[in-house]
């Protein structure tokens, strides 16, 4: 039997920069999805038999396939089933004969996290096939769902990563970064999944100058510094809004959404849905308060989210 738990990610800084080579800042989540490859009992009538729970223990995905349906070319679908074809047909691919092992065999998911929060579930999806598949991780993605990789960095890491994206190989350097500012920082929720491949694509149709890519790195580097305060943190992360939505062509989210809060709140991953980060020297209830009067009841302390 195999059992992964690859962790769930969210990007502090270099959101859409990464793509581009530029350092960026990212973090593992407690909360992620639980893999398990197991035999099926008796005489199975099919390869693979597949079964992804969601966060409440309730069967979202139920579906058997048989290796012919990976074997041949596939088509881009957002459907479940497809998608998973689409990563068996990729692996195959990468390594021929390493689904040869796939015969009578059951999948079983469950994820720690609601599937429209954009933690993961696909980014570790895809760490845990590629390690039960023994394949490239980053070259899976780049032939599926596409996007830096900075998530399946995470989704094995032990701790806040700092990311670097190359044409061979990712440079991955784990940082024992644990600032005293980031108890007075949280989470929240915004109420909807953005699709990061079209955050993508408007990032790559954008004019990205020299000088916002140094921004950018310099940012980065000056956050991870031990003498930050929870101000001079904001500072920083109020200067990579501007940049990011500058070049973006968008209005950042505090200034669309929360003008009025005591503090400071940064967008992460793909613009316009999932997470945001927030900085506030506010109390924890006034902030929560603050946030779920407006509709927003998902808020979480950094230290209940980060691994």
């Amino acid at each position: 039997m195999t059992e992964l738990f690859p962790h769930g990610k969210l990007l502090l800084t270099g959101e859409y920069f990464v793509l581009d080579g530029i350092p960026a800042l990212a973090v593992p989540t407690q909360r992620g999805q639980s893999f398990a490859v197991d035999l099926l009992p008796g005489n199975p009538k099919h390869d693979l038999s597949w079964r992804s729970y969601d966060a409440k223990g309730e069967c979202w995905f139920s579906h058997p396939f048989d290796k012919e349906e990976w074997a041949r070319p596939q088509v881009q679908s957002e459907e479940p089933a497809e998608r998973i074809r689409q990563i068996l047909h990729a692996a195959e691919t990468l390594s021929p004969g390493c689904t040869q092992q796939i015969r009578g065999l059951e999948v079983t998911t469950r994820l720690q996290f609601d599937r429209k929060w954009g933690l993961g579930s696909s980014s570790t999806l895809i760490a845990a096939v590629a390690r039960w598949l023994d394949v490239n991780p980053y070259a899976l993605l780049e032939r599926t769902f596409g996007g830096s990789g900075y998530d399946l960095a995470c989704a094995f890491a032990e701790g806040p990563i700092l990311y670097e994206r190359s044409d061979t190989a990712p440079k991955v350097t784990e940082l024992s970064w644990r600032p005293e500012w980031l108890q007075q920082t949280y989470f929240v929720y915004l109420n909807q999944k953005q699709n990061s491949r079209e955050g993508i694509r408007a990032y790559r149709a954008a004019e990205v100058s020299d000088e916002a890519k140094a921004k950018i790195r310099r940012i980065t580097t000056a956050l991870l510094s031990d003498s930050l305060h929870l101000r001079a943190a904001a500072q920083l992360l109020t200067q990579h809004e501007r940049i990011v939505g500058k070049t973006l062509g968008i209005t950042p989210v505090q200034e669309k959404l929360f003008p009025n809060f005591p503090g400071v709140i940064k967008s992460l991953g793909a613009w316009g849905g999932d997470f945001v980060w927030v900085l506030s020297e506010e109390l924890p209830k006034k902030v929560r308060t603050y946030f779920n009067e407006l509709g927003y009841e998902v808020v979480i302390d950094y230290d209940e989210m980060v691994l």
